[in-house]
């Protein structure tokens, strides 16, 4: 038998056995090298980097001509019925979000960051007047077909956040437009908490708890798998609003009695203590931010004589619950180290007494003139935020079903403040920035609207808005929002 040996020495089978057991051995040690390095190429490293996002404000009734369809359909039959929704372009400046910005919004955040830490939506799913809405394009009074839809609406933007973000921990939290009974009414223990239980746990990839939580008070505590050492609070802080007013959707939506907001402080308080017991950091997201509405307080002061200032002024929360909040940050400042909020509908910040910090996010809904955005977080290994990118919408008036909308950067944190932080004291640099150079106050103006000229502030209103960065209370605000009247006017 004759053979062949890839040596200088005489074939033989013993040896041609040998060098056939090492090429098979050189051979599947490449495999292995193979394949140990395309695990090694193709994980992802966990991401420092996540979405928020806020008022969305999904207005399922922009095309009247389809609310039947979606009241007879289940939520998953919702986007087939929408994508025949008409007009084919985006909801204008005044109004809330339809179909086409919504998905245009949700695609935006998927192409930017494809796989974020976390995704936070924080309040105000539901459209403006959604009651009110329902009742003139159905003409059906029966109140669970109502709160069928409600709950429909919920599960639908549920369905369109999972598809596109299938791996991350999606987080909601309440706003005061989210419930059945309108405005500023979610009844803790209620059905609107109860229908949406089931949605908030499976888009928070979240232990038991969290349903007992959210169904008592729309609250609850969390520790995201993607960031070791760290413990999110979603507070529902619609319950600490000036506007508060539950009311009972099974007494009619009339008004009740409620010990919501002093049991969310407690339920806050006490978590808080749990996490620095813990050694763990915490973030806070909710809806309402603490101090005052600037916006509000600047269209009141224009319209009373200096003197009736104060009577303008218009608290977020009731002032108690804003003073016992700071008490509480300052308590627990070594352990919270962001907050963030929506509500606004401006891309702005709130420093607090106590050295803590909120981010304010800008909205999907362009219904206040504001240019629809999201942002993109970056934090260390500590939970500590590092950086923040807002991105919007460039071209809401020509954007369509047929004319897609661009989206871009508008501005990153670090690269606009030239600042290597993103906390307390970065930004109240900012704000001293702001009050001593009118540069930068314009640059804050125009973030503050997400570079949007549609309602530009009146020169005179732009101190209202200012004070309410820092000064939380009706008094401080006084004291920097309204004028000295003169003398001779007393």
């Amino acid at each position: 038998m004759s053979c062949f040996c890839p040596t200088l020495t005489p074939c033989t089978p013993a040896l041609l056995k040998r060098t056939v057991r090492r090429r098979w051995s050189v051979f599947f040690l490449a495999v292995l090298v193979l394949l140990t390095g395309s695990k090694q190429s193709f994980s992802r490293p966990p991401s420092h980097r996540f979405l928020i996002a806020s008022d969305i404000h999904f207005n399922p009734f922009a095309d009247r001509a389809l609310v039947a369809d979606l009241d007879a359909a289940t939520a998953g039959e919702w986007e087939r019925i929408l994508n025949r929704s008409q007009p084919g372009g985006y909801s204008p400046y005044g109004q809330d979000t339809n179909w086409w910005l919504l998905k245009s919004a949700l695609d935006a955040m998927r192409a930017t960051e494809p796989h974020p830490a976390l995704v936070i939506i924080d309040g105000d799913l539901l459209a403006h007047g959604f009651p009110q809405a329902y009742s003139t394009a159905i003409h059906d009074n029966d109140r669970e077909h109502y709160r069928a839809f409600v709950r429909k609406t919920v599960l639908f933007l549920g369905g369109e956040l999972r598809q596109r973000f299938k791996k991350s921990q999606i987080l909601l939290t309440p706003g005061n437009n989210d419930n059945e009974c309108g405005d500023y009414a979610v009844e803790a223990d209620g059905p609107f908490l109860a229908d949406t239980v089931e949605e908030v746990h499976k888009l928070a990839r979240a232990g038991g708890a969290l349903k007992d939580e959210w169904k008592a008070l729309g609250s609850y505590s969390l520790q995201p798998s993607s960031i070791p050492g760290l413990r999110i609070l979603s507070v529902n802080t619609v319950f600490f609003s000036n506007k508060y007013q539950a009311k009972s959707f099974a007494n009619a939506c009339a008004p009740v009695d409620s010990t919501a907001a002093g049991r969310t402080f407690s339920w806050l308080e006490t978590n808080l203590a749990q996490a620095k017991q813990a050694g763990q950091k915490v973030w806070l997201m909710f809806h309402i931010p603490p101090g005052i509405d600037g916006y509000s307080s600047m269209v009141q002061i224009r319209h009373v004589a200096p003197g009736q200032c104060a009577k303008a002024i218009v608290p977020m929360w009731k002032p108690i619950w804003t003073t016992r909040f700071d008490e509480l940050m300052e308590k627990f400042q070594s352990t919270v180290t962001a907050s963030f909020a929506g509500h606004d509908h401006t891309d702005d910040f709130r420093v607090l007494p106590s050295a803590g910090f909120v981010l304010i996010d800008p909205a999907i809904s362009p219904i206040y003139g504001q240019n629809p955005a999201f942002r993109v977080v970056t934090f260390g290994s500590k939970g500590e935020l590092t950086d923040q990118s807002t991105y919007y919408l460039t071209n809401l008036h020509a954007a369509g079903r047929d004319a897609p909308g661009t989206w871009m950067r508008e501005y990153s944190f670090a690269a606009e403040w030239q600042s290597q932080s993103l906390d307390a004291n970065s930004l109240k640099s900012i704000y001293d920035r702001m009050q001593a150079d009118p540069a930068a106050r314009a640059r804050w103006l125009t973030l503050l609207n997400v570079s949007s000229t549609h309602d530009p502030v009146p020169a005179n209103g732009v101190q209202s808005l200012e004070c309410a960065i820092a000064a939380l209370d009706p008094a401080t605000y006084q004291a920097c929002a309204c004028p000295t009247p003169n003398p001779i006017e007393q």
